[in-house]
């Protein structure tokens, strides 16, 4: 009988075993599953995604367009996407009794709209399939022995043999270490998916506003500028919402090289050119010629923040639109085009954070997620040097990975 070992009982680990388990029954391979979990917790991170929604994935269903959202791996993932994508993930699902819907923004999530459904479906599966799920079962060491099996010592337990070990510890230190032990370099390791730490008067006294769709441009000294637009959430401690995690992932290892220090650019409007802000001010100042500028003012903004605009351009509020000049309305187009706000550090997003760093890519065989220095020893997940941005690329990159590993496990 071959026995499967997967370290770590989150996402990636799950779902690979569950996998592996019944690929062997089909097969009717005679194939021992293990999850090792350290804590007594399981699926963690599925638990808390989403704000306890779980982001299952993502509805992007053509695989180049897909890989262009991993800032690290997406030349990697081409592969193994085609063997099994966002759209296989959605069916996979579907199989158990779980469908996903997607959101206007593309993201997808289980139509009950709690991430509990998504771990009732895991270990509802594993027990079908007959996968061992090992709590406080905390790994010290793993060593390839002579004849072939691997040696897996467990705290305070007795030792196990292994045929295939697969590791899918996300973005715990010990993962990075068991690798090391195994022959593996670990990239830089830099947080992804953080918010921006910003004190500026502009923003101090409105927590909690958000806009649709901005453009946001993050100048660190010395590095090429960073781009991005979508959504955008004014927070206590400075600026998050989809535009700002993206621009983190994207940046991850230049912000952590400079400190978490930089300049945001803040274009409010989305607009593509400040000839566009200044003819809506123009057509705003022709409609409401008599009325004070602090009460007519684009749809798309909050008063709260349109007087605060109106502050920084130097602009009495109680000024009517028929009084103001030319050079009133550039200085009003350019605060609302580009404003410049200072990134003092940076904050990481609830608990979903993303790691951007890992067990190096060109030591890994895509096609079969192993190891290209300890055969019969795997990995999916976040232990690896991938990371997408926000929106469901990252579990993606887990069922992807861990479909695969199990796929060449049992085969």
């Amino acid at each position: 009988m071959t026995k499967i070992v997967v370290i770590g009982g989150g996402a990636a680990g799950f779902f690979a075993a569950i996998n592996a388990a019944e690929f062997a029954a089909k097969s009717k391979s005679q194939v021992q599953v293990q999850i090792f979990e350290a804590s007594n917790l399981i699926l963690k991170k599925v638990r808390i995604s989403g704000g306890g929604r779980c982001n299952v994935t993502h509805n992007l269903f053509d695989v180049r367009a897909f890989c262009e959202r991993y800032p690290r791996g997406s030349k990697e993932l081409n592969s193994p996407f085609h063997f099994f994508q966002a759209q296989d993930t959605v069916q996979w699902f579907k199989n158990r009794g779980v469908n996903l819907v997607a959101e206007e923004d593309g993201r997808m999530f289980p139509d009950t709209n709690t991430s509990e459904t998504i771990i009732d479906c895991f270990l509802d599966s594993a027990q079908k399939a007959n996968v061992e799920i090992k709590l406080n079962h905390k790994v010290d060491s793993v060593q390839k022995t002579e004849n072939g099996p691997f040696l897996i010592q467990i705290r305070n337990l007795e030792p196990v043999l292994a045929d295939k070990v697969m590791i899918a510890t996300g973005s715990s230190a010990f993962g990075y270490q068991l690798a090391e032990s195994l022959g593996h370099s670990i990239t830089e390791l830099a947080p992804s998916l953080f918010s921006f730490k910003i004190t500026d008067s502009l923003i101090s006294d409105l927590p909690g506003l958000s806009f649709e769709n901005v453009e946001v441009k993050l100048l660190i000294e010395n590095e090429k500028p960073f781009k991005e637009r979508g959504p955008l959430l004014i927070t206590h401690w400075g600026l998050s919402g989809p535009a700002v995690l993206k621009i983190s992932a994207w940046a991850a290892r230049e912000m952590l090289h400079s400190n978490y220090l930089g300049k945001l650019r803040v274009n409010w409007t989305g607009y593509e050119r400040i000839e566009a802000v200044v003819d809506l001010l123009k057509k705003l100042k022709l409609e409401g010629q008599k009325s004070q500028i602090q009460n007519i003012y684009p749809e798309f903004l909050a008063k709260r923040f349109w007087l605060k605009i109106l502050e920084k351009s130097n602009i009495p509020m109680e000024k009517r639109w028929a009084d103001t000049s030319n050079k009133e309305l550039q200085a009003l187009s350019e605060s609302l085009f580009s404003t410049e706000l200072e990134i003092l550090g940076k904050n990481r997003y609830k608990d979903e954070f993303v790691e951007c760093g890992g067990i190096a890519l060109n030591e890994i065989n895509f096609k079969k997620m192993e190891s290209k220095i300890c055969p019969g020893l795997y990995f999916a997940g976040e232990v690896l040097d991938i990371d997408g941005i926000t929106g469901g690329f990252n579990f993606q990159n887990a069922w992807t990975g861990a479909w695969i590993a199990a796929n060449s496990m049992v085969g």
